[in-house]
């Protein structure tokens, strides 16, 4: 069984009624030639986006806005914590910046899982995640 398989119903039984999930997309695409994964879901209180090019969920990082205010302006900082899994630098770079792209205004749940975490492969994933959210308005 493919992962998006595996979400979709695993969405589907823990979703206790309509109005707690806004919106739920899944798609796989080639990303420099690997099968990649991607299932973004925004409910009331959170967004959950996996990115997985193993067919596995991967590391769970959480990701948090916060506005910090001083003389010279506001700032938005990014907390980025590792619920479970590995604690690579390189993914939390890579899920900060997706978060920083997309544009959080909740807390981010991002499993990620992929075979390189280039630039090249991170901004591929921005754009495939973008146009997901855009489907969403």
């Amino acid at each position: 069984m493919e992962l998006l398989d595996v979400m979709k119903n695993l969405t589907i039984k823990n979703v206790a009624n309509e109005s707690n999930q806004n919106f739920f997309k899944s798609i796989a695409a080639d990303i420099d030639d690997v099968p990649t994964e991607i299932v973004y879901a925004d409910y009331s209180d959170k967004i959950m986006l996996i990115i997985s090019q193993y067919q596995k969920i991967g590391s769970l990082l959480m990701i948090q806005k916060e506005q910090v205010h001083s003389p010279l302006g506001s700032n938005d900082i990014y907390t980025t914590k590792v619920i479970f899994g590995a604690s690579g630098e390189e993914q939390q770079v890579a899920a900060r910046h997706l978060a920083e792209a997309i544009d959080i205004c909740k807390p981010l749940c991002i499993f990620i899982n992929l075979k390189s975490y280039d630039i090249e492969t991170v901004k591929a994933c921005k754009d495939i995640i973008l146009d997901l959210k855009k489907e969403e308005k």
